[in-house]
């Protein structure tokens, strides 16, 4: 096709191909006892781990492509 006759083509944004957050989300349990308060809490310290490992993870990918984009 002629170049001149041709509508230049908009280059694509390249998408992030990060990791997607699976564990990031609420918590209920119910709780009677002590020990079911305990199980719960340990449980809850559990997934806040996990969803902050998650975020760092994200954040660091995000980072690094907005870098890589740059150069």
């Amino acid at each position: 096709m002629c170049n001149a006759c041709s509508i230049p083509s908009v280059p694509q944004p390249r998408p992030i191909l990060c990791p997607q957050s699976n564990e990031c989300g609420g918590f209920s349990s119910q709780i009677r006892t002590n020990g079911e308060l305990v199980k719960a809490y340990i449980q809850a310290n559990q997934k806040l781990r996990l969803c902050v490992m998650e975020n760092d993870a994200l954040k660091k990918c995000i980072t690094e492509f907005n870098q890589q984009e740059k150069q």
